[in-house]
């Protein structure tokens, strides 16, 4: 050899295959029926998942409205647990908002702490209050709904474009 000659790494040959890639690279949508999966999944799976998503946001943001238990609303002050030979009680002290009830021992959520307050609703035909249930947040079923929207307005509008292009 000379010195005006070098030596090069061997590369692949392209002449043989233009669109050959080098071997050992992962190269997308390589392996057999990958397209036709990815097109299930758009077209089919995704779509199907967005209907039950609308669907279930629309059943929990309809069953949430107007919910109000039943019994007579009131607050507990939780007591002091007293524990004999194992066995404690979780009770407290309910008065009723309107003042007809007060100072009624009453059994409370164990989980709660001695001195707390709880907004609670009392059904007279049992021994124990039960919490009101907090502000509920209807912000996960809202996005889950617009997400779902979405995605099938866009695979609405490419169907819609697919045709147009095949009538022209």
């Amino acid at each position: 050899m000379s010195a005006d000659q070098s030596v090069e790494p061997s590369r692949p040959s392209r002449t043989t295959d233009p669109l050959a890639e080098p071997p050992g690279e992962l190269v997308p949508m390589s392996f057999p029926g990958a397209r036709r999966v990815a097109g299930w999944l758009f077209w089919v799976v995704f779509p199907a998942l967005c209907l039950a998503a609308i669907a279930l946001a629309v059943f929990n943001i309809a069953v949430h409205i107007g919910d109000r238990p039943t019994g007579i609303r009131g607050s507990f002050v939780v007591s002091p647990r007293t524990c004999v030979q194992g066995i404690c009680s979780f009770g407290g002290l309910f008065t009723s908002d309107d003042g007809s009830i007060k100072n009624l021992p009453l059994l409370g959520d164990p989980r709660w702490h001695s001195e707390d307050v709880h907004h609670v609703v009392y059904d007279p035909g049992s021994v124990e209050v039960t919490a009101l249930p907090g502000h509920w947040d209807p912000t996960p079923s809202v996005i889950a709904a617009l997400g779902g929207v979405t995605y099938l307005g866009l695979v609405g509008s490419l169907v819609r474009g697919a045709r147009r292009d095949r009538e022209h």
